[in-house]
């Protein structure tokens, strides 16, 4: 709700039809929270979640934590994962001679990332269907 609250303030957006703004949301959220003796929460630490997780599913917490490193890189527009974690799919050259590279994340790198999510949301699954049944 915060992002929510920041981009509402950049762009001067109101909800409409009388909707909370992300200001009254996080508010709501904090006051809930709160109420359920819960602590302030923090930003979740995807490298901190991965240790935990990995074992937890089977996994190598290595393998995951460098597939996702490599993966996170790349969507977040870093420039090592282009050297290391991709393949060129297109050369475009320009009038001033100039050629720009096109790359997309590698799918020998992608694919195990996919299949380590996979065994993860099964692994939550399982856990989730235990404790819904023990209620």
């Amino acid at each position: 709700m915060r992002n929510r609250q920041q981009h509402e303030t950049d762009t001067g957006h109101l909800p409409s039809g009388g909707g909370m703004t992300g200001a009254q949301r996080r508010a709501e959220i904090r006051a809930l929270a709160d109420w359920l003796g819960l602590a302030p929460l923090t930003a979740p630490r995807t490298h901190q979640i991965l240790l935990s997780a990995a074992p937890a599913a089977g996994l190598s917490v290595v393998k995951v934590c460098a597939a996702w490193r490599a993966a996170s890189g790349f969507a977040h527009g870093r420039y090592w994962p282009n050297l290391r974690a991709s393949q060129p799919r297109a050369a475009i050259a320009g009038d001033d001679g100039v050629h720009t590279v096109a790359f997309v994340i590698d799918e020998d790198q992608h694919r195990p990332l996919t299949e380590y999510c996979r065994v993860m949301l099964l692994r939550l699954q399982e856990r989730y269907e235990v404790r819904a049944q023990a209620r």
